[in-house]
């Protein structure tokens, strides 16, 4: 087998694993991504947050019709006219009032405490509205400045994908079907030439079958990393 025709092959596609490389580390994409996430998050918290303020909204009505059923009992006992009520009588409206009393300071106090968490959660909601707005706008700028960079190294993507496979033609179906399986696993370089007993990736050592395997057909798939292993 002609192995020259596949390290030309490999020398070209390694200015394309490059770029790939390039854009696939770009710091935009990186930050695009991040800020993608970001807004994500931000989303996800303020529709949790709105369902917190719904259920203190539910919890404010529930306790203000406990307080207004027991202001308008406390309403009651000072309309009624103690004079023509007996000594018991009294004594148990005096109980009741302070029973009433003592239930609406607690409900005051839980009125309180449904104002200050819906203050909170007002702050946790801005501080999420201001958190997604970022996210967006500096999802936006590095998105921009990704696509640029992309549409700058597409031509040059463009040109070298198609002298791949002007060349591929020229190349064994097997060889070039096992280089793009380890090509798609950004394996690279996938060809490699055998490193006195060792694959010249992965540096494992070969058994002596397998290197007389790779005397006998010039090639050999490393058992170890799956690179091509040719033999100089």
């Amino acid at each position: 087998m002609d192995i020259n025709k596949i390290l030309e092959y490999q020398t070209l596609d390694s200015e394309l694993f490059k770029i790939e490389k390039s854009l696939r580390e770009d710091i935009n994409k990186k930050t695009a991504t991040q800020m993608q996430n970001n807004a994500k998050l931000a989303q996800e918290r303020s529709y949790k947050l709105n369902d917190m303020a719904k259920n203190l909204e539910k919890e404010y009505e529930n306790l203000k019709s406990q307080f207004d059923i027991q202001k308008n009992k406390m309403n009651e006992i000072f309309n009624k006219d103690v004079d023509s009520l007996s000594l018991e009588d009294v004594d148990k409206l005096n109980k009741l009032k302070d029973k009433l009393s003592a239930n609406l300071t607690t409900l005051e106090r839980n009125f309180s405490k449904i104002a200050e968490n819906m203050n909170n959660l007002l702050a946790d909601f801005n501080k999420t509205r201001k958190a997604f707005q970022m996210a967006k706008e500096e999802y936006s700028k590095a998105k921009a400045n990704f696509d640029k960079t992309q549409n700058e190294l597409n031509p040059k993507k463009a040109e070298i994908e198609k002298k791949l496979a002007s060349l591929e033609k020229g190349i064994d179906k097997d060889i070039i079907e096992a280089y793009k399986k380890r090509r798609v696993e950004n394996i690279f370089p996938v060809v490699v030439a055998l490193a006195g007993n060792c694959c010249g990736g992965c540096r494992t050592e070969l058994s002596l079958a397998n290197i007389s395997t790779l005397k006998e057909k010039g090639v050999l798939t490393c058992e170890h990393c799956h690179r091509i292993v040719y033999l100089k």
